[in-house]
């Protein structure tokens, strides 16, 4: 299948997949047989959700003017402990609420294993949550620390508290939190025009970075979390842009092509790979971003090759290529070199958009199958293996994994709603993020706990 020229193909919204995925048709999930999964794909039915310990949160202490405070703290903490998917919650029982005297026996008695206790004090304009997990089968404290709040008003509040969140998670589990991130998406608005949106990873505090009545396209966090890079369509061409987060000044990467699409930051900021529509193609290239120049081009295949995604180690990338005339996930060297199909061959079989976990070897990436499109992750050390379907309702794209390696977030319609979920490939749990029809390329945010008070 060939795509469009963006020419003819960048003034509309596709359905099935954004601009960016503009080869993906419906139409090629509906050839398939129904009825029959993908050849090379298995639909995960292993999820297990046994073994996950029970956490409470007891709610926080601090002084009676701030009593609404301290209940609003508490429940984001345990929310946040919740949404990572690594505990069983335990609702408090209201005679435990209150009590100030800790005793691990009755709190073992209901077969806590870990108790979080969290005390809240004013410091200058904000404040100071000290909190501490106590670990209740050994009556002792696991770990404690102290993290500043900013003022309530303050658009960083809420992070802040996320930042205490994921260092509970961090003591009890020994892995990193995902609590105090971002999720970066872009909005088609009934008008035509484009937004630029970020919402925090609980659905929460959903801000407009900016609109444009051109198209923006692919939005990509910097590994440091203070820019976006994104695509946009502008009357007298395309370009690509870094956008600063706490200024919104703009840094212009390329401008007057035919088409950019799919930018992706290695893991190191130090360049950005991205895709150009060159001489009745897209290619892969990518640009020196320390140096402000030097541009170059990493594919020549004679097919489109787009989504450019870096290995956690740095030395690999990832990329969606029709070279064999079908839609196939490659892996290649970060200077071109070495590329390989990764993806199964068989009929009907279309696979788009991989994104490299931050942790490990596995790929996100949406696939048809039996009519519809469907998330999958394959491991990119076993090219032509087994791929794993993680969805199975509705059609589900566009996935962007989560700094913990575990969470994806993706448009979907699973549930009977349009917008952004996110699923935990662990336990299968998913959870709708942002209510919206016209919700597309989402990518996720590396922790962003030590920008707080920065913005």
């Amino acid at each position: 299948m060939k795509t469009n020229h963006p020419a003819r193909a960048a003034s509309r919204w596709l359905g099935a997949a954004f601009l960016a995925l503009v080869w993906a048709s419906p139409l090629a999930a509906q050839r398939q047989d129904t009825t029959k999964l993908p050849p090379g794909v298995e639909l995960e039915t292993r999820y297990s959700k046994r073994g996950r310990p029970l956490i409470a949160v007891r709610r926080f202490t601090g002084p009676i003017p701030f009593a609404g405070l301290t209940e609003q703290v508490s429940g984001i903490v345990a929310n946040d402990l919740t949404l990572s998917d690594r505990f069983e919650i335990l609702p408090v029982p209201e005679s435990m609420v209150s009590s100030t005297e800790l005793q691990y026996d009755a709190w073992n008695s209901l077969n806590v294993i870990y108790l979080v206790t969290g005390e809240i004090v004013q410091s200058g304009e904000g404040f100071q949550l000290r909190l501490t997990a106590h670990d209740v089968v050994y009556g002792r404290e696991k770990q404690s620390g102290t993290f500043a709040l900013p003022p309530t008003s303050s658009n960083d509040f809420r992070l802040a508290v996320h930042a205490a969140s994921d260092g509970v998670v961090q003591w009890v589990t020994g892995q990193p939190g995902t609590a105090a991130t971002r999720i970066a998406f872009v909005r088609l608005n009934q008008n035509g025009s484009f937004d630029l949106l970020t919402v925090d990873s609980d659905g929460e505090n959903l801000r407009r970075v900016f609109g444009s009545p051109s198209q923006i396209y692919s939005p990509a966090w910097s590994p440091d979390g203070t820019r976006i890079a994104y695509a946009a369509r502008e009357p007298d061409g395309w370009r690509l842009v870094e956008r600063d987060l706490a200024t919104g000044r703009i840094r212009e990467i390329e401008k007057g092509r035919d088409a950019i699409l799919t930018p992706a930051y290695s893991n190191d900021g130090r360049r950005l790979a991205y895709a150009i529509w060159v001489a009745g193609g897209y290619e892969i290239h990518d640009y020196d971003l320390e140096k402000s120049c030097c541009a170059r081009r990493l594919t020549d295949s004679g097919g489109d090759n787009i989504s450019p995604s870096y290995s956690p180690e740095g030395s690999r990338m990832t990329f969606l290529s029709t070279r064999t005339g079908k839609h196939h996930i490659f892996v290649m060297g970060t200077d071109g070199s070495n590329p390989r199909i990764l993806t199964p061959f068989g009929e009907g079989v279309e696979f788009n958009a991989p994104e490299w976990s931050p942790v490990g070897s596995r790929i996100a990436l949406w696939g048809a199958s039996r009519g519809t499109f469907q998330l999958m992750t394959m491991d990119a050390d076993r090219p032509g293996s087994q791929i794993t379907q993680l969805t199975s309702a509705g059609d589900n794209e566009d996935p962007g994994w989560a700094a913990d390696g575990r969470h994806i977030v993706y448009s979907g319609s699973g549930a009977g709603r349009d917008g952004l979920y996110v699923i935990d490939t662990v336990t299968g749990n998913s959870r709708l993020l942002v209510q919206g029809g016209r919700l597309r390329t989402a990518d996720w945010s590396p922790s962003l706990a030590a920008l707080v008070g920065t913005n």
